[in-house]
């Protein structure tokens, strides 16, 4: 008996696959490659970090722009260009706020490629590579998010606790605010004394009503 020519297979699965062309078989598995380059690096917010070298500063971007390696930026594999990350070291806890406008790093383990300016706001410079994590903050058009971003971690990083006061009287500590709202409280009890003071009383001598001042007289 001939076999029946792959175009001619009955309707099993088999013959499903023979009828595939060749566009549909390599479109299927580039398919496949992508998906499984690109995906965990959706969800991945833990990794390492490197950063461009200076021969990388003057050339073009993915998304058309020129890399300068005093800019916050970096390149991410998979999120849309313009995104904004918050890049934390894990080794020692500094923080930058970076924009992604390249592709890559395609080397495995790694998570973002940072600039030069990146880099050294996370001291990584010496290290090379750092251990990092990033968090997804939205998409921005301009340097001015980004710069403002950088200005509140900035100020959030060196923020003191707020100053106390000691009180000799009570031996406790209040923040300034506490220091106002007791000297508030205190001034209006002292106005409120003071009012009490000056009231005059009052007492009926036959039927006729007398006010007269507490400073001047006392009453029996």
């Amino acid at each position: 008996m001939t076999p029946l020519a792959p175009s001619r297979l009955p309707d099993s699965p088999r013959g499903k696959f023979y009828q595939m062309t060749i566009k549909q078989v390599i479109f299927f598995f580039a398919t496949i490659l992508t998906f499984a380059i690109t995906a965990p690096s959706f969800a991945q917010t833990k990794g390492k970090a490197s950063f461009y070298g200076n021969k990388f500063h003057g050339r073009r971007t993915s998304n058309g722009s020129v890399y300068h390696k005093d800019s916050l930026t970096c390149a991410h594999r998979s999120l849309p260009s313009g995104t904004l990350l918050k890049v934390t070291n894990r080794k020692n806890g500094k923080e930058v706020v970076v924009r992604v406008t390249d592709r890559g790093p395609y080397v495995r383990g790694r998570l973002v490629d940072l600039s030069m300016a990146a880099a050294k706001e996370l001291g990584m410079v010496a290290m090379g590579v750092a251990p990092v994590e990033i968090e997804n903050m939205g998409i921005v058009s301009d340097e001015f998010d980004i710069a403002t971003a950088n200005q509140r971690l900035l100020a959030k990083r060196h923020s003191l606790p707020e100053a106390k006061y000691l009180d000799p009287a009570t031996g406790k500590f209040y923040t300034m605010a506490e220091w106002k709202h007791r000297g508030e409280l205190a001034r209006q009890q002292h106005i409120a004394e003071m009012k009490k003071k000056a009231q005059p009383r009052y007492r009926i001598l036959g039927e006729r009503l007398t006010a007269k001042n507490l400073k001047n007289h006392k009453l029996h």
